[in-house]
């Protein structure tokens, strides 16, 4: 373990000011300093624990709803039984304006409780098996699991009991009480398809096999913008609590505690090198470990909506709650259908809700709440992921929530589309909590400079996957304004809907669309055909010629053969291979072309250009001079 001690002793020169307080750090004290200030008024909670420690209990001041907390309910594996989904409801409905958050991690948030509420709020939910204990800060978070485990058809090892097992080892334990480093999140999955963002944790375990026998891949140092890296470690069931103790203790002693951006368990491995941390691991568990089995997690993940045959001859129903914008009176119409039907509830990370147990389907599809979200619903909304948003959170740049929602519906109007999956995944800042890098696209709010002003937009991702060992989405387009991003991913939409094969999913689509063009290439085809199809011409780009070269001045020069060959009726320079030098270069008669088009014939003349010293070279050439022209928007 030397090269963890050394990584740590460099790192440690000067720890974070954050470290001072969890050193002072009493569980005990500071449940009881909360109890307190329900007495003494929200003007007696002092700044560090207002701002960190109680935050350790899951209570959180909400800047942007002053005086009025957030509860960050824990749900083990977003499960929920009758009982607990009732008394949820009840302390939202009674203390918190009837408003629910549910969340990238299956649990709830119930928001707008002022401090002299809270400890009744969590006693009611203590009564029912229930905890907000350790969901903040530098804990151990809610442990995600299939929503579907033991349930789903494809579900080989049901992980329910390994959670419980792993969650034993730290929930209210005073020994792991915010003393980690950084917050750690953790995922098991039993399933072949990945519907738990598996390989966005800490620590993640993942269905694989290994010379017939069923077991997991361990994954480790998950975070916002990085995949986990493969441990090359297999783990059978029983054994997984004790590596998970593994891990966890070597990153409680070697983490950093420096600069909190950096401290998450991911910049240990990267300073050490995976192989060293497996080692380490070894050592620390007194025993050899079998390398890593054949990964089994392929299906495509994410939530499906409908009607669900589960193992048990029974089915679930699941309800689209685009963004997880939810209500206490909502959770109770579900759990009246569970409770009908001897059911239960289950959270997915896609912030919906599945009803588990089903017998009766027309019965429980005439409660109010499939009326107020849809048991099938657009495909634009049914995979729809956004964060608190600024309405809610300090760091968020967006309201990200209201914005999701406004895009879906926008979709659904203009570019309708039926036997799809479209994956949008919202977050309002960089800190990433709505798992933007996982989505088809995803969006990441920013401000953007404009006409002299700053104005709200976003960054737009593609190509995030949830298959396989997964994959990060990259970034498409950058500082878009937020109310043109509609216009721009309807392009991209369009194509989908008019080249993709028979129930494709965009996953599929895009990563099809990827092996023939660059990310650059997409984009440009959705700026132009934006600004097309706003000056109602007809002038547009595809995706559907897949060239293969990935070279932006090939992809440049087929773009403007593609624009030529649509205004004039045929390939000026009879060819569709690359440009050769000493040709004469095109040029348009300008009277041919529309008012609009004219001062763009320029453009589209230096993509076709044969001197190379004249034609573009990368599609940030033509955008730029795209944007010199005034009617660019």
């Amino acid at each position: 373990m030397t090269s963890l001690q050394q990584a740590n002793e460099a790192r440690s020169v000067k720890k974070h000011k954050t470290e001072a307080i969890k050193e002072a750090f009493s569980a005990q004290e500071a449940w009881d300093r909360l109890l307190g200030y329900a007495t003494s008024g929200y003007s007696s909670i002092s700044e560090d624990d207002r701002d960190f420690v109680l935050k350790s209990f899951g209570v959180f001041d909400r800047p942007a709803t002053p005086e009025r907390f957030m509860i960050r309910v824990r749900i083990a594996g977003g499960s929920l039984s009758v009982e607990q989904a009732m008394a949820v409801a009840y302390v939202a409905k009674t203390f918190g304006q009837d408003y629910i958050d549910l969340t990238t991690r299956q649990q709830i948030e119930l928001r707008y409780l002022r401090i002299e509420d809270i400890p009744e709020s969590l006693k009611l939910l203590e009564n029912v098996g229930l905890t907000s204990y350790q969901t903040g800060v530098d804990n151990f978070r809610n442990i995600l699991l299939d929503p579907l485990d033991g349930l789903a058809m494809d579900n080989i090892i049901e992980c329910s009991p390994i959670l419980r097992e792993i969650q034993g080892v730290f929930l209210k334990n005073d020994e792991w009480i915010t003393t980690l480093p950084r917050k750690f999140n953790i995922g098991i999955n039993g399933s072949l398809s990945n519907r738990c963002n598996i390989f966005g944790q800490d620590f993640a375990l993942t269905l694989a096999q290994k010379e017939g026998i069923y077991g997991f891949n361990l994954y480790l140092g998950g975070r916002v913008g990085a995949v986990a890296q493969d441990a090359d470690m297999f783990v059978l069931p029983f054994q997984a609590k004790e590596v998970f103790v593994a891990v966890a203790s070597l990153f409680k002693t070697y983490g950093f505690r420096d600069n909190r951006n950096k401290n998450r368990l991911k910049f240990l491995i990267d300073t050490v090198g995976m192989n060293e941390f497996r080692e380490a691991i070894i050592t620390t568990l007194g025993y050899q470990m079998p390398y890593a089995g054949q990964l089994l997690t392929e299906m495509q993940g994410g939530d499906h909506y409908g009607k669900i045959a589960l193992n048990d001859g029974t089915f679930a129903l699941y309800a689209a709650v685009p963004s997880g914008v939810f209500s206490g009176s909502d959770l109770l119409y579900a759990a009246q259908i569970a409770q009908s039907q001897n059911g239960a509830i289950r959270l997915t990370i896609e912030q919906n809700l599945i009803i588990t147990g089903i017998r009766n389907e027309v019965a429980a599809l005439d409660s109010p709440l499939f009326a107020n979200y849809s048991n099938r619903p657009s495909p634009y909304m049914a995979n729809l992921i956004a964060c608190a948003g600024s309405e809610h959170c300090p760091f968020g740049v967006i309201p990200g929530k209201p914005d999701a929602i406004t895009m879906g519906e926008y979709l659904s109007h203009e570019v309708p589309i039926e036997d799809a999956k479209v994956r949008l995944y919202w977050s309002a800042c960089v800190k990433g909590c709505g798992i933007h890098a996982a989505g088809d696209l995803g969006f990441l709010g920013c401000k953007v400079p404009h006409k002299g002003k700053t104005e709200l937009g976003v960054d737009i991702f593609i190509g995030g996957t949830l298959s396989g060992d997964g994959s990060e989405a990259h970034l498409l387009l950058k500082g878009i304004l937020l109310e043109h991003a509609n216009e721009y991913v309807a392009e991209l939409m369009r194509a989908y809907r008019d080249h993709r094969k028979s129930k494709e999913s965009l996953e599929s689509y895009i990563a099809r669309v990827q092996q023939g063009y660059t990310n650059p290439a997409i984009a440009f085809m959705m700026r132009w055909n934006r600004l097309i199809r706003n000056h109602n011409e007809n002038l547009f780009l595809s995706c559907k010629h897949p060239y293969g070269s990935h070279v932006e001045s090939d992809e440049i020069y087929r773009y403007g053969i593609e624009l030529i060959g649509q205004a004039i009726g045929y390939n000026p320079y009879e060819s569709d291979a690359a440009l050769f030098e000493g040709r004469k270069g095109f040029k348009f008669d300008k009277k041919t072309l529309s008012d609009f088009i004219q001062p763009y014939a320029p453009i589209i003349e230096k993509m076709v250009e044969p001197d190379s010293k004249k034609r573009y070279v990368v599609f940030s050439e033509v955008v730029a001079d795209l944007k010199e022209i005034d009617s660019y928007e």
